[in-house]
């Protein structure tokens, strides 16, 4: 019912590296009209830095070095949570996860280990690592891409995307459910510098935020190609932070988070000619923000600002345009907005 209050699941930092250190995870509600209730922290391992959810199955990347994966159960209230397989090994910093189709594996895409692992999640075994796919590769910016550096996996049905901001390409992996291998299946190179961080996928289209250089990409995913890219905000004077996450509405308008401007930029999408144009941009209030959100009946977007200890609650129009900052969230280092299924 579109009444009903949207639920997120906050994956933050405990380190205390950028915001204040965190004590564990923490379950957000947002209703129709943007008010919020936010529970205590649940302890679920040390840097819970990324959060997935497949139906009641929740998957945790400890984002450290050589970092891990865990799994647990949401409860049948929708507010605990239960260790379904235990701490199990990545491969360095892994900053981001996704669940396969069949809800028995999780894919974590490692970011100084260059590499993508599998990890079991049913609950029948541990989580340790059981397949690694290894890239290597470069690009021109050689502070940030001496080698490959995957920042995030996406399935688009069994095939796994995977922006490796190291190299500027989206490597591609298919996963063998039966036994966790992974199989490379090619790649989909971006314009060089970009460094691609994350990407959205809709319909046979692949949407890239590319942290370094401040654009979005085009992807044609049958042909393989990029189409193109846009500048996301040219009004913003670069600081080297880039931009973050992305996500696209229902009524075609790209969000992606500005660090160098501590802002949501929404651009929209014109499928026909498949281009991209900046509409607007509205600061969030906070610092750096790392990850965004959507609310189910997509009234708002939430932004994890994690280096002010706070999350934006940014009020969108009918087509999900950023208008204006209506709430802040406060708590510590957020990282990650992980939107709980209906």
């Amino acid at each position: 019912m579109s009444g009903e209050p949207t639920v997120f699941w906050v994956g933050a930092s405990t380190t205390g590296g950028l915001g204040s250190p965190a004590s564990g995870v923490r379950r957000l509600e947002v209703d129709a009209q943007g008010g919020w209730q936010l529970d205590e922290p649940i302890a679920v391992g040390a840097n819970p830095m990324f959060l997935t959810l497949r139906g009641d199955r929740l998957a945790v990347a400890h984002e450290l070095a050589p970092g891990g994966v865990s799994a647990w159960s949401v409860q049948a209230d929708g507010r605990g949570l239960a260790p379904l397989a235990e701490l199990g090994p990545a491969d360095g910093d892994p900053c981001h996860l996704a669940i396969s189709p069949d809800g028995a594996w999780a894919l974590a895409a490692n970011y100084s280990g260059g590499s993508v692992t599998s990890h079991p999640i049913g609950g029948s075994v541990p989580a340790a690592a059981v397949a690694r796919a290894a890239f290597t590769g470069s690009g021109p910016d050689a502070q940030r891409q001496e080698s490959s550096h995957l920042h995030q996996i996406v399935f688009d049905g069994t095939t796994a995307l995977g922006p490796d901001l190291g190299a500027d390409r989206i490597r591609l992996l298919e996963l063998d459910e039966a036994r966790g291998e992974l199989l490379e299946a090619g790649e989909i190179a971006v314009h060089a510098g970009a460094g691609p961080r994350h990407l959205v996928v809709s319909g046979r289209l692949a949407l890239v935020a590319n942290e370094l250089d401040r654009t979005v990409s085009v992807l044609d995913l049958d042909a393989r190609a990029e189409l193109g890219w846009s500048p996301v905000d040219e009004g913003v004077t670069p600081r080297g932070l880039g931009v973050s996450a992305i996500r696209l509405t229902r009524g075609g308008v790209v969000l992606v988070g500005d660090r160098d401007a501590d802002a949501l930029a929404g651009l929209r999408l014109d499928r026909a000619a498949r281009t991209l144009e900046h509409v607007a941009s509205v600061t969030t209030g906070g610092i750096h923000p790392r990850d965004l959100e959507l609310t189910h009946d997509e009234r708002f977007a939430l932004v994890a600002d994690q280096g002010s200890d706070s999350i934006a609650i940014v009020a969108l129009d009918a087509e999900g345009v950023p208008q204006e900052l209506v709430d802040t969230v406060p708590t510590p280092a957020p990282a990650c907005l992980a939107r709980a299924p209906r």
